[in-house]
């Protein structure tokens, strides 16, 4: 495999302003990944190793469809502890929690489409898949994904750093009742912002919402690349204590998503405050289509919930120059650009 040596990676990192550096010893990330290809047959690990520059990396989507890289359903127990191994590298308990619960969705969504003439077949929680990019063996920048229905996690390591961009969770049901108890895994998102957008006023509510019919989906999905504008919504920094406080919550949630590097870039994304805007957009009542997002020139948080009556979720992260670790990475970013 062509590795990508020192004068691309350099030229990237003065690009974006990054630095470059390499580990004397490998990330536990890196290590997780090694021991997770270790546990595979053959067979199955020349479906998830591909190189890094490949067209397969930016071709991402959260429906349902064929993936490449190893089914969950091919995993035994062994192989599917290593997964796990490596997904708590990136992700926190939290985090953990939401893709498991999300995952599961996929037998409560075949349950209720099934027909005694035709089950479900196409919601299957066995078919979310992992694949990984690059030379594990070397210090090159290297990627890995996790992907399925309304689940992409898509990592990128360059030297020191992690980028974790695109990242999509979403639910359907958004919330349903189980077992005598309401699951709705990704109900923070919501009442957090609805609850920040109520405590204001006059002015204020003005500028952070929009009564218009919100979107039919997030924005910034497969192949799109809007630049917000810095005059849509209101800045963090203009909020009164209050509703600063709920924002701050907010973005804790998604935050609190991750763990290690990842959650370190997660930080410094949302670290500038002063360039942080909310924006609402649609009903303000729960039940009632809804989207909002928070978004600055660096990334974007969107949450998009009207489908299904208001009870489908779709939350999308995208960081515009270090989606799939961007040029960081080397190479063109292709058609996702």
């Amino acid at each position: 495999m062509k590795r990508i040596r020192t004068g691309l990676a350099l030229g990237a990192a003065v690009l974006l302003g990054l630095a470059w550096g390499t580990r004397e010893e490998p990330s536990s990330m890196r290590l997780a990944a090694r021991a997770f290809v270790e546990t595979l047959e053959e067979a199955d690990r020349s479906k998830a190793q591909l190189p890094m520059h490949v067209a397969q990396r930016r071709d991402w989507h959260y429906v349902p469809r064929e993936r490449f890289g190893v089914a969950l359903r091919d995993l035994d127990e062994r192989e599917r502890k290593a997964l796990r191994a490596l997904l708590r590298t990136t992700l926190s308990a939290a985090g953990e929690q939401a893709v498991d619960a999300i995952v599961a969705l996929e037998d409560v969504l075949r349950e209720l489409e099934s027909t005694p003439a035709q089950p479900a077949t196409w919601r299957d929680a066995g078919a979310y898949t992992i694949c990984l990019f690059g030379d594990l063996a070397s210090p090159d920048p290297w990627a890995w994904r996790f992907e399925g229905h309304h689940v992409v996690l898509h990592f990128t390591e360059i030297g020191n750093e992690v980028t974790l961009s695109p990242h999509f969770l979403g639910t359907n049901p958004a919330r349903h009742e189980r077992a005598g108890r309401v699951v709705e895994p990704l109900g923070a998102e919501q009442a957090l912002a609805r609850e920040l957008v109520s405590a204001l006023e006059g002015s204020l509510r003005e500028r952070a919402h929009d009564s218009s019919p919100p979107p039919g989906d997030v924005l910034a999905g497969p192949g799109q690349w809007p630049r917000f504008s810095t005059k849509e919504g209101i800045a963090l920094g203009e909020l009164p204590e209050s509703p600063r406080k709920l924002a701050e919550r907010l973005l804790d949630v998604y935050v609190g998503r991750f763990e290690g590097a990842a959650r370190m870039r997660a930080e410094e994304l949302t670290s500038e405050r002063g360039s942080l805007r909310f924006l609402w957009i649609g009903a303000l009542q729960p039940g009632e289509p809804h989207y909002y997002r928070i978004h600055s020139p660096r990334f974007a948080l969107e949450y998009q919930n009207s489908q299904s009556g208001a009870n489908h979720v779709h939350t999308l992260w995208r960081e515009w120059d270090g989606d799939f670790g961007g040029e960081k990475a080397g190479g063109s970013t292709g058609s996702e650009r």
